[in-house]
């Protein structure tokens, strides 16, 4: 049964976070929208003069423009954000909620500009927003809200590298990880002494940051499977957080079992990203129809993102299955649609633009080790060297997904070997496989204490150039330099 409170003391007649609204809140955290929206009309009828209906339905356009991506959406809906924040600027400003909502408003809309490469308009944005909510700090100490969305901030604000921190400073930026974690922290212990609004949502920034910046996907794990976590076949967002954690814990049949369930009827946002990662996922584990969801993906989506790699993997899904017309079909979409903006992406488009086919054979076994099922991929590799490979590309290759498979079972001996063959093998060439084993090797050398050790590799990974995936790999080194304090 939903507990229901009242969320502060400071709460005034204009902010009134009431039992319809909070009702409306959880709705929209689930992604149902128009049961939410039901909730919303509701109270602004029943009360006209309360402003929190309108700080709550921006979650709707930021969640459906975030995800999906859909530019016409954009502009349907960007003349939204002026129009609430006037209303949540008209209320008391002696209540904590009158900067704290504004402030919300200003970062949601900026991580949507971010979205869709509005880079001046978002900066504007998360500057005020940063602003509102250090002014709301000092005024207001005891409202645990502000943490939650500072901590968030100062935790990015930590991951911005030490060549730009000066400009961070001069913009009025201060932060680090361990600060903005620290201030998660504080509002999940409050949310264990009494029920508090806003826990599930800061549990779900806290999960994306152990395993974005913490390296510590395991914690993410925890988080999404304790007791009090929603009901993720009931729950859309928390079905989404989940199945992606499992993904990035190598729980490749768990994600796979999440993402089927999610729940899709009436009243719910379209969230055609979780058909994507299906896709992805059945993928991994070779399952014949793990075309149909990439199928409905690419029909469906309207953003950019990650509509090279769908291609791409469409491609490979035939490509495992001799059919070689439809690999170059799709590869040829591959190189005509979406845009290069993730990592992914973009190594799916230079795939898609050299004509070299991958070798079958290699991509069965990165496919099941991507998927954790590292006992097979190994069987596959059993009894094969470099010398049963003729491109430069497939010997690193090999030497590669050996360590890579080796590093998940534990076995960090012969990881370090074959990681180690690779970077020698590979680190002059523009693949990735070199560039990540320099990472892993950092990780391996971190967690046993050897500091200078780790923090050489890491720098190693960023030395490479050209490699495929870059952008991810710099951001997860630097941010092993940043816990070294080796930066």
């Amino acid at each position: 049964m939903m507990v229901l409170f009242s969320v502060s003391v400071f709460a005034e007649t204009k902010y009134s976070f009431d039992k319809t609204c909070q009702l409306a809140y959880y709705s929209m955290m689930s992604l149902k929208f128009d049961e939410a929206n039901k909730y919303l009309a509701e109270e602004k009828i029943k009360n006209p003069d309360n402003l929190i209906p309108y700080f709550i339905e921006n979650y709707a356009d930021f969640f459906s423009l975030a995800i999906n991506e859909d530019a016409n959406e954009l502009l349907k809906t960007q003349g939204n954000k002026d129009k609430r924040l006037a209303k949540l600027s008209s209320g008391e400003k002696n209540s904590p909620w009158y900067l704290y909502t504004q402030a919300e408003v200003n970062m949601q809309w900026a991580f949507v500009h971010l979205k869709f490469e509005d880079y001046y308009t978002a900066f504007f944005e998360i500057k005020k927003a940063y602003k509102q909510l250090k002014e709301n700090q000092e005024k207001f100490p005891g409202f645990v809200a502000n943490k939650k969305s500072l901590g968030l901030i100062h935790s990015l604000i930590g991951t911005v590298p030490d060549s730009y921190k000066w400009a961070a400073s001069f913009l009025g930026f201060s932060g680090s990880i361990s600060q903005g974690i620290g201030e998660l922290n504080e509002v999940l212990e409050h949310g264990k002494k009494i029920p508090y609004l806003f826990t599930r949502e800061t549990n779900y920034i806290m999960a994306n940051l152990q395993m974005l910046i913490l390296n510590s996907p395991q914690t993410s794990w925890q988080i999404v499977t304790a007791p009090e976590y929603p009901d993720y076949k009931t729950d859309l967002l928390a079905n989404f957080v989940r199945g992606h954690m499992a993904v990035k814990n190598g729980f490749n049949d768990v994600a796979i079992e999440t993402f089927k369930v999610s729940p899709k009827s009436v009243g719910f946002m379209k969230f055609y990203y979780i058909d994507y990662l299906l896709g992805m996922c059945k993928m991994d584990r070779l399952d014949a129809d793990a075309n149909i969801p990439l199928e409905k993906f690419i029909k469906e989506f309207q953003g950019r993102n990650y509509l090279k790699d769908a291609y791409q993997k469409l491609g490979w899904y035939y490509l495992l299955k001799d059919d070689d017309a439809k690999y170059k079909y799709y590869l040829s979409l591959c190189k005509l649609k979406g845009a290069e903006l993730t990592d992914s992406d973009k190594q799916a488009q230079v795939e898609s633009e050299s004509g070299i086919v991958p070798n079958p054979f290699l991509l069965k076994v990165r496919l099941q080790q991507d998927g954790g099922y590292y006992d097979k991929a190994l069987a596959l590799l059993g009894g094969k060297s470099t010398d049963d490979f003729l491109s430069i590309k497939d010997k690193i290759e090999f030497t590669y997904r050996a360590a890579r498979i080796y590093h998940e079972k534990g076995e960090m001996d012969k990881a370090i070997q074959f990681y180690q063959s690779t970077i020698t093998r590979g680190e002059k060439y523009p693949y990735y496989f070199a560039a990540n084993a320099a990472l892993q090797l950092g990780l391996i050398y971190e967690d046993k204490g050897l500091k200078d050790k780790a923090a050489e590799y890491f720098h190693k990974c960023l030395a490479m150039k050209n490699t495929d995936y870059k952008n991810s790999l710099d951001q997860k080194a630097k941010a092993g330099l940043n816990r070294l304090g080796k930066v």
